[in-house]
């Protein structure tokens, strides 16, 4: 009996390691050797998962039935039978053929006509209805300090130097970036969604700015030291100027000093319950900006399909995935227009299978007085599948968008006192300033399982802000076993906290 329930227990292990295998790929182009991003990547009837923006994907081989079937706008689809041998590079053949090669229609259409028609049709083809849809969520934030110098000019105080200045320039942390994953349910459409969040990870990384502190406060123990305590400032940059009393600078200081008090275990929990609550908050405001900006939707940001007029476009072949053939056209921006990119049109239904797009130029600009801002960044894509009944409904939405600030500025900092014998200017710190600094935000939403919402499910459905929830600060790949997900890219499996690195 003890032999039998031995044997028992190594074949459950056994099975529970097979069950645990995974098989991971990377999709490449056949002739360029460069990764295929978002390919379809099929493992069972309705059912695959998606490479991610460096062609990478992973599948647990015992959801694999007999094959994989990969296929993307703009190539062959390949069809693969299945074994654990199977090669971790898959290649796909580019299928982009010139019209005169392919017969569509007996009228040749221009790319503007092919555009027009996908705009009037999108009422037919696209699904409108309430729908239960799982999601996966990533956002990614990238923060970058590009400049930050302090040139001293002139300073009578005689421990406040450039080297000080060029230390506290080195100790700003110049790289963060953070990610947060969420997986869940969508119910909706595109204009009103609601969530049920099943799982998410943060994977945080907070500013280590330990060194950067200690200068600050031994730059204040400077001021403190050589400052009368009845004297007042004159600070100016360029043609502003403001008064300040020196107690308010040591009154500032000793707050600032002052030591943070332990939370209680009441109030770590408390802030634990805040935590998930924004990230929950979060998730279902970026979701729903994702879902609201379809290229149909008017006063969007992408404004391509509301301002056709506004745009030159060029039919550059067709391409053809799953048997369906699609038109490959080319936008570019005509006059001041802020956009290019590329679509795939069905070429018989022109139902918008893909959309692709990014600026060409800032979106919004200021710059005045040494102070500049620019909205630089906002590219993005879209792409369909049809469902069941021959509709289009969303399978991956993505929006990047990104912003800089600059300071060019002097600055001078003039110490006076009207209660001391000799002249009332005391000290005087001249300087320049020159800060560069830019972030990114990206968000990746990847739609699948589809189902039909019943009337009044939607009204009546409740949101729950309980799931399973964890901060990281090194990427774990253990967290989403068992769940599909978007495989990471580089960057996040390669995650580490700054802080952790020390």
């Amino acid at each position: 009996m003890r032999n039998i329930l031995l044997l028992a227990v190594l074949v459950f292990l056994f099975a529970s390691q097979l069950n645990a295998q995974e098989f991971k790929a990377k999709v490449i182009d056949q002739d360029s050797k460069l990764p295929v991003p978002y390919a379809a990547v099929q493992f069972q009837k309705n059912k695959g998962v998606m490479t991610n923006e460096e062609g990478q994907f992973v599948v647990e081989i015992q959801e694999i039935r007999d094959s994989l079937i990969i296929s993307s706008m703009g190539y062959k689809t390949l069809r693969l039978k299945f074994s654990k041998d199977l090669e971790p590079v898959l290649y796909l053949k580019s299928q982009v053929m010139q019209l005169g090669d392919v017969f569509l229609t007996n009228k040749k259409l221009s790319g503007r006509e092919i555009m027009e028609r996908a705009r009037e049709k999108v009422t037919d083809n696209y699904d409108f209805e309430p729908a239960k849809r799982r999601f996966f969520f990533r956002e990614s934030n990238f923060n970058k300090v590009n400049q930050f110098d302090l040139n001293i000019d002139e300073s009578s105080i005689e421990d406040i130097t450039q080297d000080l200045m060029d230390s506290l320039s080195n100790s700003v942390p110049k790289n963060s970036d953070s990610f947060k994953e969420v997986l869940g349910d969508v119910f909706g459409n595109y204009s009103e969604q609601k969530i049920e969040v099943i799982r998410a990870a943060n994977l945080h990384n907070p500013q280590s700015t330990a060194d950067l502190q200690k200068l600050t406060d031994k730059l204040d123990k400077i001021f403190r030291e050589n400052v009368k305590e009845t004297s007042y400032f004159k600070i100016k940059s360029g043609l502003f100027g403001v008064k300040v009393d020196a107690d308010d600078l040591t009154d500032t200081a000793e707050e600032d000093q002052k030591k943070p008090e332990e939370p209680s275990e009441e109030e770590k929990l408390k802030s634990e319950s805040d935590l998930k609550k924004s990230v929950f908050s979060s998730a279902k405001s970026d979701i729903a900006l994702l879902m609201n900006a379809v290229f149909w939707e008017e006063d969007n940001t992408f404004d391509v399909f509301e301002k056709l007029k506004k745009y030159e476009y060029e039919v550059k072949g067709v391409s053809y995935m799953n048997g369906e053939a699609a038109y490959v056209i080319d936008f570019r921006p005509k006059g001041g227009a802020d956009f290019k990119g590329r679509a795939f049109v069905n070429a018989e239904d022109y139902g918008i299978l893909r959309i692709d797009y990014q600026n060409v130029k800032p979106l919004k600009k200021f710059k005045l007085l040494g102070i500049s801002t620019a909205s630089d960044v906002f590219n993005g894509k879209m792409i369909f599948s049809k469902n069941i009944s021959g509709k289009y409904e969303p399978k991956y939405f993505e929006l990047e968008k990104g912003e800089s600030f600059g300071i060019d500025r002097p600055l001078t900092l003039i110490e006076k006192n009207k209660k001391v014998a000799g002249r009332r200017k005391q000290n005087e710190l001249d300087m320049d300033i020159l800060i560069k600094v830019s972030q990114v935000e990206k968000y990746q939403l990847l739609i699948y399982n589809s189902s039909v919402m019943e009337n009044g499910d939607f009204d009546s459905l409740a949101e729950s802000e309980d799931f399973t929830y964890q901060t990281f600060k090194k990427y774990d790949a253990s967290f989403w076993d068992g769940f599909e997900i978007m495989e990471p890219n580089e960057a996040i499996r390669e995650f580490t906290a700054v802080e952790d690195l020390q």
